[in-house]
């Protein structure tokens, strides 16, 4: 604990303290008013709280920002695995910056575990590893695309996506904020969500890979003109961009961007 707890970055919630006995385990943080992103996306179904594209989209890199921090800042020391990311467990503050709650919770309740309990988040091999850190933030990833959440419906996300696009409904899978404001660019994130889900561990990036990809997409999204709705709707120029975004290898099947 002493390791997580010294951890200072912008999208990792810090910890105030913990308590552990035989009995009971505790962790600590600081209130923060505006709820978990569960909280967010959940509000915004009841259509209580606006969550447009932008928003998302800083959701989804400062995620990535503090797994990728937390996988490169080790010091030679052993890489604690997150173990437990889902919606609940990623804080907003006051800013709606999203922060990384809860981590190595899986490893504090049991230093020696390295398996986990099954969930909408863990992948199929229920490793603590980064290619299962990788696998739950490929399904959060796709919570954002489609406004569905895993947590409350029980809904196997990455089973349900990968059915849209076996069938080449590929664009009916985006929430309709996400296909109003940002069709061109939630290709290029879907395209990343559906590689973090690979059933093989083998074949999800790595967390630095998911971030570079993550921060291609956001730096390109700030230099082009934005455009609402589908990018053939726009110049051809537009809709050439999502072939040229990501790598053959980072490609949705079934997509026609």
């Amino acid at each position: 604990m002493i390791q997580i707890g010294s951890l200072k970055y912008p999208n990792i919630l810090p910890l105030v303290g913990y308590h552990s006995t035989n009995e009971e385990k505790l962790i600590i943080y600081k209130y923060q008013s505006q709820g978990s992103l569960l909280n967010l996306l959940e509000d915004y179904i009841h259509g209580k709280r606006d969550f447009p594209w932008e928003l998302r989209l800083s959701v989804a890199s400062g995620i990535a920002s503090g797994l990728n921090f937390i996988y490169q800042s080790s010091d030679n020391q052993e890489i604690i695995p997150n173990g437990n990311l889902k919606l609940s467990n990623i804080i907003m503050d006051e800013n709606n910056k999203a922060l990384i709650s809860e981590y190595g919770f899986s490893r504090f309740l049991n230093p020696k575990a390295c398996n986990l309990s099954a969930n909408g988040y863990t992948a199929p091999e229920k490793l603590l590893t980064e290619q299962g850190d990788v696998f739950s933030f490929g399904v959060i990833l796709l919570e954002l695309l489609t406004s569905r959440t895993v947590e409350k419906s029980g809904i196997d996300l990455p089973k349900w996506v990968r059915a849209m696009v076996r069938e080449e409904w590929t664009g009916e899978v985006f929430d309709k904020e996400v296909s109003k404001a940002a069709t061109q660019w939630a290709f290029s994130l879907l395209n990343i969500a559906h590689k973090c889900v690979s059933h093989s561990p083998e074949d999800r990036p790595t967390i630095a890979e998911v971030w570079d990809k993550i921060e291609e997409n956001v730096n390109a999204q700030r230099e082009l003109p934005h455009s609402p709705g589908k990018c053939c709707e726009s110049n051809e120029h537009d809709c050439c961009f999502l072939h040229t975004i990501l790598s053959d290898t980072w490609d949705t099947p079934g997509s026609n961007y």
